[in-house]
């Protein structure tokens, strides 16, 4: 399914990342559920782009350093990559915790690498005046 290859973002961060297809590069994001969530969308999206599908640090028993605490250390990371691999015009897709990534990698992209943002059920985005519904707590009506 994923053809593997190690991206050296920082010294001690190495991501494991695979690559597929030609044009638009586009980065998906996978939540908690891991890599194989987004494996259908990185396959349709390959066929007219160039896809990035990185798995997270500390996933399927990958290095997860010990400063990377948060959301925003792993946006930033992923920023790093992009402008490593001297991209631009980037499309980033992010389900659930990728969604929340994908979200911080735009308020933080000054460089203007990304220019396209889906977000798939994205969790952790806090909307100001919007609370977040307790969905248990909800009628089944």
């Amino acid at each position: 399914m994923f053809t593997d290859h190690t991206a050296h973002v920082y010294a001690d961060l190495p991501l494991t990342l695979s690559a597929s297809g030609t044009g638009r590069p586009v980065l998906i994001l996978h939540g908690g559920g891991g890599r194989a969530t987004v494996a259908g969308i990185a396959a349709h999206l390959s066929r007219t782009a160039h896809t990035l599908t990185p798995v997270h640090p500390g996933w399927e028993g990958t290095h997860r350093p010990a400063w990377l605490t948060g959301v925003d250390d792993l946006a930033l990371a992923y920023l790093h990559l992009l402008h490593d691999r001297g991209l631009d015009d980037v499309l980033v897709v992010g389900s659930s915790l990728g969604g929340w990534t994908a979200a911080e990698m735009a308020v933080r992209d000054t460089a203007g690498v990304i220019s396209g943002l889906v977000l798939l059920d994205a969790v952790g985005v806090r909307v100001p005046d919007e609370p977040i519904t307790d969905v248990l707590a909800l009628d089944p009506r």
